[in-house]
């Protein structure tokens, strides 16, 4: 007797599990059917879009390009900027940078390293600048044919001449 109440309990849970499956798979069933539906066309859809006049296919775009969020520049490649301080730099703002006041700053003091940036820095070298600063004229040609790798190399020179 034993035996088949065990029985019986394994087909009531084999039961149990097998409507549960039914109802949690029906509603996946039905849906199913409903797409096979949509998807088989009857004929009178099928001869009504044959009757259509072919479209033309819309010109493919270019994708664009993607867009990238820029990193902090590696490294450049340092370019030995002494000759080209030499022949160009030299002559007013002196070998150490301190330059001939009042027509040139000194580069080297702290006060002129903090008052301009990189970028500041390499933008007058590029295109130069004129001003009048304590009744001094202070005037520079810009350098528009150095190279960007000749430019960062100049700002490095300048900024190496912190005291």
């Amino acid at each position: 007797m034993l035996s088949s109440s065990r029985a019986l309990w394994r087909i009531v849970v084999v039961a149990v599990v097998a409507f549960a499956f039914v109802l949690v798979a029906a509603p996946d069933a039905s849906a199913a059917k409903k797409k096979k539906a949509k998807a088989a066309p009857t004929a009178k859809a099928a001869a009504a879009k044959a009757a259509e006049p072919a479209k033309t296919a819309e010109p493919v775009k270019a994708a664009e390009p993607v867009k990238t969020v820029e990193a902090a520049k590696p490294a450049a490649a340092k370019v030995d900027v002494s000759d080209l301080w030499n022949a160009e730099c030299k002559k007013c703002h002196g070998a150490d940078g301190k330059g001939k006041p009042p027509k040139t700053e000194d580069m080297s003091a702290a006060a002129w390293q903090k008052r301009f940036t990189d970028a500041q820095i390499r933008k007058t070298i590029a295109e130069g600048f004129e001003r009048d600063k304590d009744g001094a004229t202070q005037k520079m040609k810009g350098f528009k044919d150095f190279t960007p790798a000749q430019l960062d190399g100049l700002v490095s020179q300048v900024r190496g001449f912190a005291k």
